[in-house]
């Protein structure tokens, strides 16, 4: 079996499922007359088209959205870590590790950010770094299927643990809609390291 091949086309697999950071998470309303719940819908609106432009690959003016929305609210994380997201797609992983830490600066619990931290730690080969970030991220949120498979790889393959990511694995497959087909095999070699 070929890990690098594997590994690298299941962390992108992994990366696009982790999507976006789903919601603008309370930005303010940008229309003073407007009652708070018309103008939570306004932005939620707003933002959800920018997410959609973003996902058709409409990553130019998805940015555009996103930077003026977190010029306006920087105290929401949610424009910020679509940002990031944007930015580790294009292989900019400098700015995404910049903005993904300007995120957890506004909100230390953020998943999404904490997982991409993970994956440019484990990119970098700072392990331990890693391991600490997806741990984060599984404590704010245990059920994150992204975080879960990240974490089993990097205990598996990286540092050597198979007997600690076997039950990642189970995990993941007992969460994921549409476990990778490639589950099987990772589970049987993991089993055969043990």
């Amino acid at each position: 079996m070929n890990w690098d091949k594997n590994l690298g086309a299941a962390l992108l697999l992994l990366l696009l499922l982790s999507g976006c950071a789903l919601g603008p998470e309370g930005l303010d309303a940008p229309a003073l007359k407007d009652s708070p719940e018309e103008s939570e819908v306004h932005l939620q609106a707003v933002f959800a088209e920018a997410v959609v432009l973003m996902q058709n690959g409409d990553t130019g003016e998805a940015e555009a959205r996103f930077e003026q929305m977190a010029a306006q609210y920087p105290h929401r994380p949610g424009p910020i870590a679509n940002l990031g997201l944007l930015a580790f797609q294009a292989g900019d992983v400098e700015l995404a590790r910049n903005r993904f830490e300007q995120v957890l600066s506004v909100n230390p619990a953020h998943t999404v950010a904490l997982n991409h931290l993970g994956v440019i730690a484990r990119m970098t080969g700072d392990f331990p770094a890693a391991e600490q970030y997806y741990l984060k991220a599984l404590a704010t949120n245990p059920e994150y299927v992204p975080v879960i498979l990240n974490l089993a790889f990097l205990l598996d393959i990286y540092l050597g643990e198979p007997a600690k990511a076997l039950p990642l694995y189970e995990q993941y497959k007992a969460l994921a809609d549409d476990p990778d087909p490639r589950l099987k095999d990772w589970m049987f070699d993991a089993k055969n390291r043990i």
